[in-house]
């Protein structure tokens, strides 16, 4: 009996100490809203129960159109794991080779016989990324052809020798698209729907055509000086199999589920698409941790949108954020993951510049190494955080300790001073990462 009472006792405080995620998330959802103008929708789903999901902002600003959770947006790089999974299907069927080389496909492409189809799936083939090559952005207007789109970069010096090096590249995914044409006799679009789109059961997820009406689809903003406005025109030929596809926060649950539970490739497949290669990149996909819990996920950029998309295999959890206005998706997607893992996440707010002491800003100048070189410098009584092949950015002051970067890019530097002033740490922070940096 005594028993009994004191578990009775204790009941209470164990429901009072639970924490209602939904509600957290919520009031960080809202900061994000009020502060960042957060436009688009989010989803998180645990053990396949929705634990939260809401739309924010609108769909179309001219008509006033709201977004909700059924907008489809474009969803940009997260693109590239439905045409990883369109090659690891092919390859099942013993219609291609991950060891293929690239000259199998495309006969007098440079240095083809050192590029490997596994190579451009996990962006090691040193194909130059045509996203950085100043000649594809006039042209991204146009409809242009494979062939057109191809002859932009061919034949661009390799960024390294095939291979030996990481870096990320449209182009291996543009050129991965062509290959699923080769190899099935489809048009990439139609190889995907009947079986990656179908087989997944997605309703709302497709190859985005310009000339095509869509329900449901949301325009993408930019934000200026004067305001918003249309995002920059890009035609869909561009990226094509790289990022042109178009999705809901449900629909891409949806598919990194069937994905995950083999629906879509066996489990060997999977096995060698979630593998962490060079820079924790897989096939489509990046496999690292968010602090020490283990994550799928990938992100997705092009003008107007921005998208995230993660998968906590430990806990069956699954994390979606899409936004039609450039607001950063993946900021978003990392805290929501942080606030259910009860990691320490800070809301958006609009830091204040402060007046301080001009003698304080010379003890920071400085090189600095946190996760790469850093070097804060001074120029005209202002600090600027200066590094090679990067434009300065100013860094304002908060506090007589606190930095932050005036691109409204939620950075911030922090120093631990003793009583007389002298820096005795220095941080990098974002999100809900904080890096020492060391002064060299």
């Amino acid at each position: 009996m005594k028993k009994m009472f004191l578990l009775l006792l204790l009941l209470p405080v164990f429901a009072g100490a639970q924490k209602n995620y939904p509600q957290l998330v919520d009031n960080y959802m809202q900061a994000e809203l009020k502060v960042k103008e957060y436009n688009g929708a989010v989803l998180i789903v645990k053990k396949g129960k929705p634990i939260y999901q809401k739309a924010f902002g609108l769909a179309d600003r001219e008509w006033n159109v709201l977004n909700t959770v059924n907008t489809k947006f474009r969803i940009g790089s997260i693109t590239k794991q439905f045409t990883a999974a369109c090659i690891l299907q092919l390859a099942e069927r013993g219609k291609l080779n991950l060891d293929d080389k690239l000259s199998k496909y495309f006969k007098d492409y440079p240095k083809g016989d050192s590029v490997t189809i596994h190579m451009l799936l996990n962006h090691t083939s040193g194909i130059k990324n045509y996203t950085d090559i100043g000649a594809f952005w006039p042209k991204a207007i146009l409809p242009l052809s494979l062939d057109s789109m191809i002859a932009i970069f061919k034949n661009e010096p390799y960024d390294f020798s095939p291979g030996t090096q990481w870096n990320y590249s449209n182009s291996g995914y543009f050129l991965l698209g062509v290959i699923v044409e080769k190899v099935s006799g489809k048009k990439f679009s139609d190889y995907l729907l009947e079986n990656i789109i179908q087989k997944a059961g997605l309703k709302n997820t497709s190859m985005d055509r310009l000339d095509s009406i869509l329900q449901m689809r949301a325009k993408g903003y930019s934000k200026t000086k004067s305001g918003w406005e249309h995002a920059q025109y890009i035609s869909m030929e561009g990226p094509y199999s790289a990022g042109a596809m178009v999705s809901t926060v449900n629909d891409l649950y949806m598919w990194m589920r069937a994905l995950t539970n083999n629906k879509i490739i066996s489990a060997t497949s999977l096995q060698k698409m979630t593998t962490p290669y060079k820079n924790n990149y897989g096939y489509g996909v990046l496999i690292d941790s968010l602090k020490k819990h283990k994550r799928i996920w990938h992100n997705g950029g092009i003008p107007g949108f921005s998208s995230y998309l993660a998968y906590y295999p430990d806990d069956d959890l699954y994390v979606v954020a899409i936004s039609n206005n450039d607001v950063s998706s993946t900021r978003v997607g990392n805290s929501l993951g942080s606030i259910l893992y009860d990691i320490p996440v800070m809301k958006p707010y609009k830091p204040t510049e402060v007046k301080i002491d001009g003698s304080l800003l010379d003890r920071y100048v400085g090189k600095y190494i946190a996760s790469g070189p850093i070097e804060i410098i001074k120029k005209e009584g202002k600090l600027y955080r200066h590094r090679e092949d990067s434009p300065d950015v100013e860094l304002k002051p908060e506090s007589n300790t606190r930095l932050f970067y005036a691109d409204e890019s939620d950075r911030f530097i922090e120093f631990d001073t003793d009583k007389a002033g002298n820096i005795i740490k220095a941080w990098f922070i974002s999100g809900e990462d904080k890096v020492e940096m060391k002064k060299l």
